[in-house]
């Protein structure tokens, strides 16, 4: 099945039980939420993961990018091996771009995107790639390869929603120039925004540990750990209980393959890009579209995210 660049094809897809071939790309060591994604996708039954690919960034945790790609691919290295540690699921990782994007016109060759580029062609059907650090390691197979394009939909985690006053948000702004080439190239784009979006999918201390702190293996008590380690403990040796949330963003681009039909509100709108400063969302305007998810449902979310993991450990 191709998607044909039909929006409404490609939600229909989407909340088809029918099940997603997935690719995830992702900065892992940059915050605590990859983590979180990459075992929800992992363990998710109606979710193909074909492989995970290491995304650069660079900000206090790392000392540049190409030392943020590769603490990334040792951390997804780490959670995919507490998830399966005996590799019956055979998913590979791969390493990403060292560096950014120059410019809209060169890529960044890396393993991460050969990879991307061939698992796409050797895929029967629509393969989602879900973007959830910088978009670099994609936009260089997109433009690679652009006839893969045909069979991929992007589903990324970036900028801000589009009423909000600047879409300068993390992921987008390390790499403004593959952002365009992913909003501009033609390519399917489900825009999942961070602010004012993804950042309703909070949890707490003591809501990871309930769920997970003894009962999902070594992957929920490593979860547990980079939780508390952030945010602290559920409550102190004084009975002071601490409630702070903290947005597991990530959750999103995952969510949305495994629950489109109740993920929150998802919509077709024109297709934007940004401005040349990287600043304003700007409409496109040549008649493409693009599938907006404005709001998610955390409960939602939360709630099947907790239960996939639980339910993989209770035999």
């Amino acid at each position: 099945m191709y998607h044909d660049y039909d929006m409404e094809k490609i939600i229909a897809d989407l909340k088809s039980p029918e099940k997603k071939n997935f690719i995830l790309d992702t900065d892992t060591y940059n915050e605590i939420d990859d983590q979180f994604a990459v075992t929800y996708a992992m363990l998710a039954d109606n979710i193909n993961l074909l492989a995970l690919t290491a995304a650069p960034f660079h900000n206090s945790r790392s000392s540049s990018p190409k030392d943020g790609m590769e603490k990334s691919y040792d951390e997804m290295v780490r959670v995919r091996d507490f998830v399966d540690p005996e590799g019956k699921m055979n998913i590979p990782c791969y390493r990403g771009a060292e560096d950014y994007m120059p410019n809209i016109i060169t890529p960044r060759p890396s393993e991460a995107a050969e990879n991307i580029v061939r698992i796409v062609k050797e895929t029967d059907g629509i393969v989602y790639v879900g973007v959830i650090g910088c978009f670099t390691n994609v936009a260089s197979a997109l433009i690679m390869d652009p006839s893969i394009m045909d069979k991929v939909v992007i589903l990324m985690i970036g900028s801000n929603k589009f009423e909000h006053h600047t879409c300068n948000e993390f992921n987008l702004m390390q790499d403004r120039a593959s952002a365009r080439v992913i909003f501009e190239c033609g390519v399917p784009v489900v825009v999942l925004p961070a602010v004012d979006g993804t950042e309703r999918l909070y949890t707490t201390a003591a809501e990871v540990s309930y769920y997970l702190k003894g009962k999902a293996g070594k992957i929920g008590d490593y979860l547990c750990k980079i939780f508390i380690d952030d945010e602290g403990e559920p409550d102190d040796e004084l009975g002071n209980c601490n409630t702070r949330q903290r947005s597991i963003w990530d959750l999103g681009a995952v969510a949305v393959l495994r629950l489109a039909d109740s993920v929150g509100r998802m919509r077709i709108v024109p297709a934007r890009t940004i401005s040349a400063d990287g600043i304003k969302w700007r409409e496109i305007g040549d008649g493409r579209s693009m599938i907006y998810v404005e709001w998610f449902d955390r409960n939602r979310v939360l709630s099947d995210f907790f239960t996939v993991i639980r339910k993989a450990y209770l035999n």
